[in-house]
């Protein structure tokens, strides 16, 4: 939890240079969700080829999200976070000139190294110390909801420029470019104007001592399943994009568009998420987002692919967003209902991490795989089944955590009570004050 003199408000410069970072930092990595059949045609590669690239990153973030969380406990945020930046950027004007497919899945583990060693943790670590106990759904909520709108901006002018630039090899080129050198830019302004925490949050017992204790904790390996369930279906979205192509018969620049729509859906889900999040408990609002999110999946299934069919397509696709972002708003506000000390945070962050976003391994591989052996509408099908039994899977995981957090979530929401007055007495508060400052001549100070 944040401490007592931390609020929201007072941290919103330092929230907003986090919200900037989280958003040009996975340009690039995650560049396919936009540019899917373009990548392909630039790097003369196949779906499965594709894939493995999405691999080699997940098998190199899971290995570094772990010791990420232990750098998180004990370095500044400020020195990990400008370094990621910049080691992230360089690797972008690489990608740039479009290397040999062994290079690229390297390239890939190179950056699940810049992101998740040195990145991951200490941000998300960041975010919890910059709110109050009372204000955590709404830090991670504002945090994905900046997320969302940059990225939705940044990818509209990309794509608007690739496709002003008729969608060569040059345009895609320009845009990474682009990308690589923004990462830099925000490396450089973090290492000037983001204001360091109090080391009252570090962690300076026991290194094994603070890792047994993190590995023996019940509720950090359920929120790690949490995790796994509903990033399976996040990272599964990405195929939206190629099923929007192949199977709807729509244009390479109409699937960009697709997966563009969900960057100006999150912000308005992710801050409405968090406010809820805080009102009502966080694991009541990812419960239902799970439920949404199955109704989308299974709508997927049942609409036949045809052109005169895309509206639907749409509406479903933005169904799914809507649940994705309600959910991955809140990931992280499950520490504060589970009551994980924050000084072992960063740590519990790192282990959490490692397993849930496993997916990012094998949704790729399955993915690519499955495509490549199905060709056509029975790849997706046999991917988005797959898809929503996990979904299912993490509906009753929420569910049984709210059971066990129960008493934890009913202090939570009776502190903001207190804490917070109600509409009416605050303006009668607001009132009062000012009469008293002018009795006073405040006013003329």
């Amino acid at each position: 939890m944040g401490e007592s003199g931390v609020s929201l408000w007072r941290s919103r410069g330092m929230l907003l240079l986090l919200v900037a970072g989280n958003t040009v930092i996975y340009m690039m990595i995650y560049l396919r969700g936009t540019y899917y059949i373009p990548m392909m045609e630039e790097l003369q590669i196949n779906n499965t080829q594709l894939g493995m690239m999405g691999v080699s990153y997940g098998i190199a973030a899971a290995l570094c999200y772990f010791p990420g969380g232990w750098l998180a406990d004990r370095l500044s945020a400020r020195k990990l976070l400008t370094l990621s930046y910049i080691l992230t950027g360089l690797g972008g004007f690489y990608f740039a000139t479009f290397p040999s497919y062994v290079m690229c899945v390297l390239l890939h583990a190179y950056w699940g190294i810049t992101t998740s060693l040195i990145f991951w943790a200490a941000s998300i670590k960041a975010t919890r110390q910059l709110a109050a106990v009372t204000e955590q759904g709404r830090a991670y909520g504002f945090l994905e909801a900046g997320h969302g709108l940059a990225a939705g901006i940044l990818l509209s002018v990309g794509l608007a420029l690739f496709a002003r630039l008729g969608s060569s090899s040059d345009a895609l080129s320009l845009v990474i470019t682009a990308y690589a050198l923004l990462c830099l830019l925000i490396g450089v302004i973090t290492w000037f104007f983001f204001n360091e925490e109090s080391g009252d949050d570090r962690c300076s017992g026991d290194l094994w001592g603070n890792i047994i204790k993190v590995v023996k904790m019940p509720r950090v390996w359920l929120i790690t399943l949490i995790i796994f369930c509903a990033h399976w279906a996040v990272c599964a979205t990405q195929y939206l994009v190629p099923f929007s192509s192949q199977v709807f018969g729509a244009s390479v620049i109409f699937g960009a568009a697709l997966s563009i729509m969900k960057d100006y859906v999150r912000p308005i889900v992710a801050a409405g998420a968090g406010i809820a999040g805080d009102r009502i408990g966080s694991s009541k609002v990812i419960s239902f987002g799970f439920l949404l999110l199955l109704a989308g999946f299974v709508s997927l299934l049942i609409v036949p692919g045809r052109i005169n069919l895309l509206f639907l397509l749409i509406i479903n696709s933005g169904i799914v967003y809507l649940a994705m972002y309600m959910i991955r708003a809140l990931y992280y506000t499950l520490l504060e209902e589970g009551d994980i000390p924050i000084a072992i945070s960063g740590t519990a962050i790192g282990l959490i991490a490692t397993f849930g976003y496993i997916p990012e391994i094998f949704v790729p591989m399955v993915g690519g795989r499955l495509l490549d052996l199905f060709p056509g509408v029975a790849g997706y099908r046999y991917l988005f089944i797959l898809t929503a039994v996990l979904i299912t899977v993490g509906y009753f995981v929420t569910v049984y955590w709210m059971k066990i957090t129960r008493e934890k979530r009913m202090n939570m929401l009776a502190f903001r009570k207190k804490s917070v007055l109600p509409l009416g007495k605050r303006f009668l508060t607001l009132r009062v004050l000012g009469v008293i400052m002018k009795s006073n001549n405040y006013s003329e100070l």
